[in-house]
């Protein structure tokens, strides 16, 4: 199978990359380097330098190609960022969806992975949102994973929406504001305190990057259409990571507290079960063995 992965050079989306090259797969990126890195892709990968928000600069990245698949990963990512610049986040998550989905049709893909959030499209889940649950994202980030999410579903193609929990795992940069367990593991390397904002209960559903790799080998054999949720189901406050991160890493280095961030929900956890009885995937990764191989990067 021919593949292009948008934001190819990304922590999820080399991830991804590198397990659909180990199945066999002919694998192109596109990444507009903005988050990427090359050192994430292995030499022999082709790498198209493109904004998948321009049109005309993505159909010539890729002119002249055609692909059996596509999976989209391009994206900006910060919620708090994203309540600063929402035009940026527009043009990219939303007319760059747009974009990659032209280019789709246009090439007569066979299917579309959509790389979701469900992190931060429903809002405040007091039980684990399930796929019925109405979107209600804060963040103009998660209202714009909702309308791109709207645009895949009108595709002529056929596709599918993975709306994924919190990911981390090996690669994932220290400076987004999403990565936390990234960003916990270089201040315990450091020395450094961690930062943590608010009271320290905020709960999130961390999902393991290699767990996400499975939804998406699954998802590429086009036997399944519409949204999936992937997450664990299970909701861990930041109070309860740092103290599983202690029992791998060993006590903590201090704690310094901040302000509650802006546009950002105190509980975000997603129920995956619809994906499990449907026969797409299930969560494979506990917590502690996710942090585990993290640690080991």
């Amino acid at each position: 199978m021919r593949v292009l992965v948008t934001g190819g050079a990304g922590f999820i989306g080399s991830t991804i990359v590198d397990a659909l090259r180990a199945r066999g797969d002919d694998v192109v990126v596109v990444d507009d380097m903005s988050t990427g890195d090359r050192a994430n892709l292995a030499p022999a990968i082709a790498l198209h330098v493109a904004d998948v928000s321009d049109a005309k600069a993505l159909r010539e990245a890729v002119r002249g190609e055609s692909f059996d698949a596509i999976v989209h990963c391009a994206s900006k990512t910060k919620v708090v960022e994203s309540m600063e610049k929402p035009d940026l986040y527009r043009r990219v998550i939303v007319e760059g969806t747009r974009n990659v989905v032209r280019l789709a049709e246009d090439t007569q893909a066979r299917m579309f992975v959509n790389i979701s959030t469900g992190g931060a499209i429903y809002g405040e889940t007091k039980a684990c949102a399930d796929e019925t649950v109405p979107t209600e994202p804060a963040s103009n980030y998660g209202k714009f994973k909702a309308e791109a999410e709207r645009i895949v579903a009108a595709a002529k193609v056929a596709n599918i929406t993975l709306r994924l929990a919190n990911v981390y795992g090996p690669r994932q940069r220290q400076d987004l504001e999403g990565g936390v367990i990234a960003i916990f593991l270089g201040r315990w390397r450091r020395g450094e305190k961690l930062v943590v904002f608010g009271d320290g209960t905020a709960q999130r559903d961390y999902l393991y990057v290699g767990d996400v790799v499975d939804a998406v080998r699954a998802a590429l054999g086009a036997k399944w259409k519409g949204v999936y949720n992937i997450g664990t189901g299970v909701a861990t406050s930041v109070n309860d990571l740092i103290a599983a991160m202690s029992e791998i890493l060993g006590p903590s280095p201090g704690i310094t507290k901040a302000p509650e961030r802006p546009a950002e929900v105190q509980r975000s956890c997603v129920d995956a079960s619809k994906a499990a009885v449907d026969g797409l995937w299930r969560p494979r990764t506990p917590l502690l063995d996710g942090l585990r191989l993290s640690v080991q990067e």
